[in-house]
């Protein structure tokens, strides 16, 4: 199975990110993401959308039965 990525993006670049042919995923809580792509597709879309002048990063998706909310937490000192 390919390692699979979400790029989180501006609201701005949604319309980018489509025209680039990307299923973009907008939520209140988690913002404007692009889910569940191979890595090699998401550094290639990541490149274009910072050529065109949007702040993009790839975001490791959870591993199964771990949310993503869960991910980012770290445990109190």
């Amino acid at each position: 199975m390919s390692d699979l990525v979400d790029i989180v993006i501006p609201a701005s670049a949604q319309a980018a990110a489509e025209a680039l042919g990307l299923k973009v995923s907008r939520s209140v809580t988690s913002g404007v993401r692009i889910r569940q792509i191979p890595r090699e597709d998401a550094e290639i879309a990541l490149e274009c959308l910072r050529d065109w002048g949007f702040a993009a990063r790839i975001l490791e998706t959870a591993a199964e039965g771990e949310s993503a909310s869960d991910r980012d937490l770290k445990p109190a000192a």
